[in-house]
């Protein structure tokens, strides 16, 4: 990466610190059937490539448990990120059952993709050398609610969260999820994928 030059930060807007709703489908995908990369300065992923024929997955949750960031841990000269996402599914049925069994120990990326239309970014939660990792996945099926709450973290320090142009988000394994959240196929110049 080459050297970064700092450049002012100014205030965006009137109401930059103000909650911005979420879609309520998170793209999940596994690391080691990707490749991603980030721009010179880091943050920006220049591209993010499922390998064999792989496709994300949305995984529909309460978009207002979204709970996600990064936090900065270490000391001195060793200090890097900390990505987290919390969310709860409503329900649990086998789906849900057969993806926490099958993921438990995966090397997880994530995607959360805002509300307004007219963003053109999305966050990349994860890279490919710190991937999130199932923390928890609590299934809770009482009387006061029938959901699974799942908490993914990286286990090590790594860049900030990414931030992903929309356009570069792989198209997941579901058209009609596809189609809500803005995602196109890629095709190879000939209209085929």
């Amino acid at each position: 990466m080459s050297e970064y030059s700092m450049v002012t930060v100014p205030k965006q807007g009137n109401n930059p610190g103000m909650p911005r709703g979420k879609k309520n489908i998170v793209v999940i995908f596994d690391f080691d059937k990707a490749t991603m990369e980030r721009d010179e300065k880091g943050v920006t992923v220049s591209s993010l490539t499922m390998i064999g024929g792989a496709k994300p997955i949305g995984l529909f949750v309460d978009q207002s448990s979204i709970d996600a960031g990064d936090e900065v841990e270490g000391e001195a000269y060793a200090r890097g990120f900390i990505h987290h996402l919390n969310f709860d599914h409503p329900g649990t049925e086998l789906a849900v059952a057969e993806f926490k069994a099958n993921n438990v120990n995966a090397n997880l990326g994530a995607i959360v993709i805002g509300c307004d239309a007219s963003e053109t970014t999305a966050k990349v939660y994860g890279t490919p050398c710190a991937p999130l990792t199932m923390q928890a996945a609590n299934e809770q099926d009482t009387k006061d609610a029938h959901n699974n709450h799942f908490e993914l973290k990286t286990e090590l320090r790594t860049w900030p969260v990414g931030i992903i142009a929309k356009s570069a988000i792989p198209a997941t394994d579901n058209a009609d999820v596809n189609t809500f959240l803005g995602l196109t196929t890629p095709t190879n110049g000939d209209g085929q994928e």
